[in-house]
């Protein structure tokens, strides 16, 4: 089993004999919540569990304290080792020896069957409760104040498993949110188009010349990223339009996919992306059996995305039109928000909450009233994240100025 990390408090004598104690413990997941129990006395959080006995194996003790604990009831076969972590430090008992505790952690899945719980007198004493939590954020926040607090060894231990298994668990839902996503566009390869945008793209970064984008590639910004997030708002568009004569859904979604992957070819030699993703467009569904005359269509859709100021024609092509939306809609909002105050940070390392609201106020909050869409669609997103914008400046103003909410600007 891997070793999270060690607990080594090194206040013992390292010659001391070395008293034992093995507990195991799970980390439960059901329907997106994680079982924890809940600690009353120290107001904390840990995963339920507990000391393995004589005669049992880490997955029994396991089981049975699940069992014991919350009530639930541990499914053998769903038991997979999830990591040890080893605590050392002076014993209690015995001034010259040393306690030593190996934990370890499970993941499994539990059954709907409940039995009746048999917390033993110190669980009562502590005031233990089994509960379901949505996510690990908020018992890692108040586990690890009551530490602060307390210093009980089990406190930072738990903690620190906590963020682990967060970590991991955030990783798979995303991963299986993008693959759901991939999959409920339809039936074509875009799991695969996906993959050769961003091995053609190797993560390019680079995001124009001059002005506030340079400095996305400061923080990590990822052409690829943005292609996904395009897409989703390509597949929103699309189903909440009513009317969809003129639409082909396959097409947009395939030239939502391809609409940037030109930037590889302009990050090295300069030029428009959008027409430099043309022939890398149109080669790769040559290549998967498409028909030319299709192949034209959705790599000139690519071509053309750049031109927004199209979108006013009363005669553009559907598709390119909501692909120019879709690829406006993203980078905004609350998104974008967050965004620029990355880039303050990248471009000012001390900045400031000020530096930030100034920021805000001279280039986020003009630009989101600055519509470009035209589409009831696409203004009715628009005018959802103008609102969210809204409100945040208001509160922003008013958590940092004195007497905020009637900051007048420059008068």
């Amino acid at each position: 089993m891997r070793e999270l990390f060690r607990m080594d408090r090194q206040n013992y004598n390292p010659d001391g004999k070395v008293y034992t104690r093995p507990s195991s413990r799970a980390i439960i997941v059901k329907d997106g919540k994680v079982l924890l129990n809940y600690i009353a006395k120290h107001e904390c959080y840990e995963f339920p569990g507990g000391g393995i006995e004589a005669g049992e194996t880490p997955e029994q003790a396991m089981i049975r304290e699940v069992a014991e604990e919350t009530g639930h009831v541990v499914i053998p076969e769903t038991i997979r080792e999830f990591g040890i972590v080893i605590r050392r430090q002076q014993d209690s008992m015995d001034p010259d020896g040393i306690f030593e505790q190996r934990n370890y952690y499970y993941t499994c899945e539990v059954t709907d069957e409940i039995v009746p719980r048999k917390p033993d007198e110190h669980e009562v004493k502590e005031g233990a409760e089994p509960v379901w939590v949505e996510t690990l954020a908020i018992p890692i926040h108040r586990t690890k104040k009551a530490f602060r607090r307390d210093g009980e060894a089990f406190m930072e231990r738990e903690s620190r498993v906590m963020e682990i298994a967060d970590a991991e668990l955030r990783r798979r839902s995303y991963e299986k949110t993008e693959e759901n996503a991939i999959a409920a566009l339809g039936d074509a390869d875009y799991k695969g188009m996906l993959q050769f945008v961003k091995d053609t793209l190797l993560e390019v970064q680079t995001e124009g010349e001059g002005g506030v984008g340079v400095h996305k590639a400061e923080f990590g910004y990822t052409r690829f990223e943005h292609t996904k997030r395009v897409l989703g708002w390509a597949k929103r568009l699309y189903d909440a339009t009513a009317d969809k004569n003129g639409l082909c859904y396959e097409d947009l979604m395939i030239a939502t996919v391809f609409h940037d992957v030109g930037r590889a070819v302009s990050a090295r030699q300069g030029g428009d992306h959008a027409k430099a993703g043309v022939p890398i467009t149109r080669d790769y569904l040559l290549k998967h059996g498409f028909s030319a005359e299709r192949a034209d269509y959705i790599a000139g859709l690519v071509g053309a995305h750049s031109d927004k100021w199209r979108m006013r024609d009363p005669n553009i092509d559907r598709n390119l039109l909501m692909l120019m939306e879709a690829d406006l809609l993203d980078d905004m909002g609350v998104l974008g928000l967050v965004m620029d105050a990355m880039i303050v940070r990248a471009r000012k390392p001390e900045a400031t909450f000020y530096d930030c609201y100034n920021h805000f106020e001279f280039y986020t909050h003009p630009q989101q009233h600055d519509c470009p869409v035209v589409t009831p669609e696409a203004l009715a997103f628009w005018n959802e994240k103008t609102e969210a914008v809204d409100r945040f400046m208001d509160l922003y103003r008013r958590d940092i100025l004195i007497g905020g909410e009637n900051y007048e600007g420059y008068r």
